[in-house]
């Protein structure tokens, strides 16, 4: 019994046949004891798959490792977006970048760096932001580094601000332009009555009126980006999403593509409808001038599975790479008659979402819309 209690073999029990008295009740309580053990460890690996788990759905890279450098622990983000195996050492990571060991390894809580590497599941180099903090446990010093990816930070970030200026415009100039519609409404109506008119005032004060419910037309497009509602999450299958789009757009031209359609997707249905019907309508405009228009819809699985993309991509006109860095600001636009806000409001929606969306294009052959939307 001592030698399986030492080797934590927690199967053994006392045969209590043919036992009596004393030693009948000390075998009893040695089986006891060795139940509570073995359920103890059962809780205790129960809780262990329950926070590995938790660890592992976290889209952030986390790596946990002694002060010298060696690696205890790392999640399925780490692993599937640095080396695709589980390292020993940070030095390991040269592979990824040559600077990342060292950088890593000159972290100091409160302080983040940031670096470029390109991750497995990407194609191109990416700028990612690494963080330390420390883990005192049993007499040791862990170190929990967190690498997030830079794109996904910012995005969050611009929504905040972005609600913020809002609320303060539409608050403020909302106010300020109410009256001042109203007074000119009534001014127009009481000169055009009136016997003794002057044409030049009526004028300029309808030109008030006229200017003023422009502004106010501006201030509601705003509020459009305020009232964008939390997603109410159903599944819905890849098949079923697109199946619903091609009926909206019957085109030879128009092509949609899907590695499954029997893949089950949890988002809002209506909410990335709209996005994708506001790509789908800019590639439509980017292509009208083309002999042979080509507008693609796909949707893969990336990481294994932690990750959807639908990719938008057309062979129209481009755009120029000074413009592309703005796309996503809200009212900024190059159309005539745009208003600016529709892929400000794709970017807010695939950011309530918890995924990011960006662009690539080259003028003279086309332009790709890329969302990443968590599995």
């Amino acid at each position: 019994m001592l030698d399986s209690l030492r080797t934590r073999d927690l199967t053994l029990q006392y045969n209590l046949d043919g036992m009596k008295g004393e030693e009948r009740k000390l075998a009893e309580e040695m089986n006891a004891v060795i139940n509570e053990f073995r359920e103890d460890m059962m809780r205790q690996e129960k809780q262990y798959q329950y926070f590995e788990t938790l660890l592992n759905t976290v889209s952030a890279m986390l790596i946990v490792a002694d002060s010298s450098g060696k690696v205890s622990w790392m999640n399925q983000s780490a692993v599937e977006g640095l080396c695709g195996f589980k390292i020993q050492h940070l030095n390991d990571l040269a592979v990824v970048n040559a600077e990342l060991p060292s950088a890593l390894q000159q972290l100091r809580p409160g302080i983040q760096h940031l670096v470029h590497f390109q991750p497995r599941s990407a194609s191109s180099v990416k700028d990612y932001v690494v963080s330390m903090s420390y883990l005192y446990t049993k007499g040791l010093t862990l170190h929990i580094y967190t690498i997030q990816n830079v794109q996904t930070i910012v995005q969050q970030s611009e929504a905040e601000a972005q609600q913020k200026l809002v609320r303060v415009l539409t608050h403020e100039i909302m106010n300020s332009l109410t009256p001042i519609i109203s007074l000119s409404d009534t001014l127009c109506d009481s000169m055009q009555q009136s016997y003794q008119k002057d044409d030049d005032m009526l004028a300029a004060i309808c030109a008030i009126n006229r200017r003023a419910g422009g502004l106010l037309q501006f201030v509601e497009n705003y509020r459009k980006l305020q009232h964008i509602s939390a997603p109410q999450y159903d599944d819905v299958t890849v098949g079923r999403l697109l199946a619903d789009l091609k009926q909206l757009y019957i085109s030879d031209h128009i092509h949609f593509v899907a590695d499954d359609e029997s893949q089950l997707l949890h988002i809002d249905r209506t909410q990335i409808e709209q996005v994708l019907i506001n790509l789908i309508k800019n590639a439509l405009e980017a292509t009208v001038d083309c002999s042979a228009p080509c507008i693609t819809l796909s949707v893969k699985q990336q990481s294994r599975g932690r990750e959807v993309s639908i990719t938008v991509e057309d062979n129209g006109t481009g755009i120029d790479a000074n413009v592309l860095s703005s796309i996503f600001v809200p009212f900024f636009t190059t159309k005539t008659g745009g208003s600016g806000i529709g892929l400000s409001i794709c970017k807010q929606i695939i950011s309530l979402h918890g995924g990011t969306i960006s662009a690539s294009s080259t003028l003279g052959e086309g332009t790709l819309f890329t969302i990443l939307l968590p599995a």
